[in-house]
């Protein structure tokens, strides 16, 4: 069996009521947004699952399934159909982690190009044998290692932040001091060409962030910049829903990692990929932005090529076609 027999198998076990249901989150039945969006992004799929997967595997994993649904949620066998068909499709199509970062917390690491998860909620002899995620101890110690150097290279607070982004969702993290950060014009001058459409429009952007010399001097109050990156596996290069819904996830893993941080001592400033998406229409430039302790800087404004940043803290930038990799800091 190839993918593309288990996505047409899949989707034509689904019909015009499923679909009704799937598209409508007000339909009544306690389908979650993180199974709706896996089977609504199968249908609009157009890549080619031609690599191979195991029937017994899938069988054995759809019988498993169904038998945990009926022992513990028993009382909405309505909504058990599209968690199998989701799980399913999220397990062996797409191979990633079969519940949502936000129920598990799982952990995600690139090897040479190779997308690895780990999860904290993992257990054996369970529905759990067929998800993608391996168990988070297997990589802790990637992580301690991490951390311990760089409390060896920067001290405790470079450390002790870089813990919080692994926490938070995040895959790879690296220190650079501030002194050796480079600002460029022609990055400022790229945001003023205005290809992303976002130029003056809000105030995570310029020029409300204020002119390259104004963003240099802000950021030489901090001693030290921790870029931070995640990286999202597409379907396939041309993959633009798969981006759009990345960019939100990574969005929201900032917020809790702005979160987190809130609770150090010392002052801090946190910059994003891309604009700021908190509100439908901004408030630039009428008036104050609603949210300024959510909103967050775009890296990209402060005239950095991110590309550099990464080489410079050690993290992969271009993790192959079928992927996308968002970028952030915190300065401090």
């Amino acid at each position: 069996m190839t993918k593309d027999d288990l996505a047409n198998s899949i989707l034509s076990s689904l019909g015009s009521e499923d679909w009704t249901v799937l598209e409508d989150p007000t339909s009544g039945i306690p389908v979650s947004a993180h199974n709706r969006q896996i089977l609504l992004r199968l249908r609009e799929s157009d890549a080619d699952f031609d690599e191979e997967t195991d029937p017994c595997r899938v069988e054995t994993a759809r019988t498993a399934l169904e038998a945990f649904l009926n022992r513990t949620w028993a009382e909405e066998p309505s909504a058990h159909k599209y968690v199998v068909l989701a799980s399913l499709a999220q397990a062996f199509i797409f191979e990633k982690p079969m519940h949502s970062w936000k129920a598990v917390r799982y952990f995600t690491s690139v090897e040479n190009g190779s997308f690895h998860y780990y999860c904290p909620a993992k257990e054996a002899e369970s529905v759990c044998d067929f998800c993608p995620a391996e168990p988070a101890d297997r990589f802790r110690p990637a992580l301690e290692e991490k951390c311990r150097n760089t409390f060896e290279s920067f001290g405790t607070a470079s450390a002790e932040i870089q813990r919080l982004i692994f926490e938070s969702g995040f895959s790879d993290s690296g220190v650079i001091p501030v002194e050796k950060l480079r600002f460029f014009d022609e990055v400022r001058k790229i945001c003023e060409g205005n290809q992303c459409r976002r130029y003056g429009t809000p105030w995570a952007c310029p020029p409300a962030v204020g002119t390259l010399d104004e963003c240099r001097e802000r950021v030489s109050d901090y001693r030290y910049f921790q870029l931070f990156a995640k990286a999202y596996r597409l379907t396939d290069p041309l993959d633009l829903e798969g981006v759009k819904d990345a960019l939100a996830d990574f969005k929201e893993a900032v917020g809790e990692l702005d979160h987190k941080l809130r609770f150090r001592p010392e002052k801090l400033l946190v910059l994003s990929n891309e604009s700021c998406d908190l509100c439908k229409k901004c408030t630039y430039p009428d008036s104050p932005c609603r949210f300024p302790d959510k909103m967050h800087h775009s890296i990209e404004s402060y005239g950095f090529y991110v590309s550099e940043l990464a080489l410079q803290a050690g993290i992969k930038y271009n993790n192959g076609s079928s992927s996308v990799t968002f970028f952030g800091a915190v300065l401090y």
